[in-house]
C-alpha cells in the first residue's frame, strides 16, 4: 500500500545499512576451499561511454562469493587490488580458475606467489575453434576433435604431452594448427593447474552460471543511475 517511490527510498535505505561483503568474509567466514574462481561481468552504470566491470570470485566448494570490485576496467591495477584486499580477509587461496585473461591470473601470483593457476578448458577450446575453419576444412575439424579430447577431462603430464604429440605429427603442416599446437604447448602449465592442486577445476562452469544469474536480475533495470547506486546494489546482491 505504499506508491513505488517510497518503496525504492525505503529500499536504498536499507541498503546502505548492510556491511560490505568483504567485511562479512574478514568477521565471520572460514570454511572457505581455497578453490576460487574468478571473473569481470560487465554492466550497463549511466555517465559511462560503455560497460563497466564488477570483477569477483566464487569458492568452489561452498559457493560463496568472498569479495567482489567493481572498476572502470579489468586491468591489472584493479585485480591486483581485488587479490589484495581478499588477503586482508585471511582467505588461504589455493588455486585461481579463470578464462585466459593475464591481469587475473599475473595479478593473482603477484599477491599470492605460491597460488597454482587453471585456465579454463572451455575458454581455450572456444579461442582455439575461432582460428579454425572447421566447417569446410575437414583436417581442421579432425584436429578440433583431437585437441578437444587432449583437454577434455584431467590427464597426467606424460599423457597430455603424448596425446599432444600426436597432434603435431598429423597437423604440423597447417600453419593454423601448428600455431595452436605452439599456443597449447605454452600455455600447458596453466591448463595442467589441477596436477598441483587436487580438486580444481577445468571449467569455470560455476561461475558462468552465476554471471547468467546476474545478468537476468541486471537486464530489466536498464543501466545503473551512477557508480554508488551500482556499488550499493552489487553489494547487498552478493551478500
Amino acid at each position: 500500500n505504499i506508491d513505488p517511490s517510497t518503496a525504492y527510498r525505503k529500499v536504498q535505505r536499507e541498503l546502505q545499512k548492510l556491511p560490505v561483503c568483504i567485511d562479512v568474509t574478514r568477521q565471520y567466514c572460514q570454511k572457505f576451499s581455497g578453490i576460487l574462481l574468478v571473473d569481470g561481468k560487465y554492466i550497463t552504470v549511466k555517465r559511462y561511454d560503455r560497460k563497466i566491470p564488477v570483477l569477483y570470485g566464487v569458492d568452489y566448494t561452498t559457493h560463496d562469493i568472498p569479495h567482489y570490485r567493481l572498476a572502470q576496467a579489468e586491468s591489472y591495477v584493479v585485480c591486483k587490488r581485488f587479490f589484495e584486499s581478499l588477503k586482508l580477509t585471511n582467505y588461504t587461496l589455493q588455486a585461481v580458475v579463470s578464462d585466459d585473461n593475464v591481469n587475473i591470473y599475473t595479478a593473482a601470483q603477484q599477491v599470492f606467489p605460491q597460488v597454482v593457476i587453471q585456465l579454463c578448458h572451455v575458454h581455450f577450446l572456444r579461442n582455439m575453434r575461432s582460428l579454425l575453419d572447421c566447417e569446410h576444412v575437414v583436417d581442421h575439424q579432425l584436429f578440433f576433435n583431437g585437441l578437444c579430447d587432449t583437454l577434455v577431462t584431467k590427464r597426467a603430464k606424460e599423457d597430455f604431452e603424448q596425446r599432444a604429440s600426436r597432434l603435431v605429427r598429423q597437423f604440423s603442416s597447417d600453419p593454423i594448427c601448428s600455431a595452436i599446437l605452439i599456443e597449447l604447448a605454452r600455455k600447458q602449465p596453466l591448463l595442467q593447474g589441477y596436477l598441483h592442486h587436487k580438486g580444481t577445476p577445468t571449467t569455470t562452469n560455476l561461475i558462468e552460471s552465476m554471471n547468467s544469474h546476474l545478468e537476468a536480475r541486471v537486464r530489466p533495470l536498464k543501466g545503473f543511475e551512477s557508480y554508488r547506486h551500482a556499488d550499493a546494489w552489487l553489494n547487498a546482491y552478493f551478500l
